[in-house]
């Protein structure tokens, strides 16, 4: 919510709603889903698996693209206040903030941006599978 109520997060939809949310709306909203217990995606494509469990486990060295388990952790529960938790999370929501990042759309994390850069289509599609299957 906060990535929409500054200039890091752009969305014609979200950006109003978050504008006008006062501080104490936010922390109560964050509070509230962060009760909410996870209820992972799955993997949808075995064709792509092994490239996204490969970027995932240990980047793409020829691309400097690091692995994703290094800040986001090997399970993908990912490092508190500093790396969000991305296992389990749905591929279509993972391949548009990858995208955005590589676009240019989201800029909240330069090292995303850095690293989506450097990302075919095929190989965010094949991670964002790997990480819906992560529990």
């Amino acid at each position: 919510i906060t990535d929409f109520r500054t200039a890091g997060r752009s969305n014609p939809i979200m950006s109003p709603l978050a504008k006008a949310l006062s501080d104490e709306d936010v922390k109560n909203i964050a509070a509230y889903l962060n009760a909410q217990a996870p209820k992972p995606g799955a993997a949808k494509s075995k064709d792509t698996l092994e490239l996204g469990k490969q970027i995932w486990r240990g980047g793409i060295a020829s691309k400097n693209v690091p692995a994703c388990a290094g800040c986001h952790s090997p399970n993908g529960a990912g490092i508190p206040a500093q790396y969000p938790r991305l296992a389990g999370q749905h591929q279509d929501y993972t391949v548009t903030e990858l995208t955005a990042f590589r676009g240019g759309t989201r800029s909240n994390s330069p090292q995303m941006t850095t690293i989506a850069d450097r990302l075919s289509d095929k190989e965010i599609k094949a991670v964002a599978d790997y990480i819906a299957g992560l529990k």
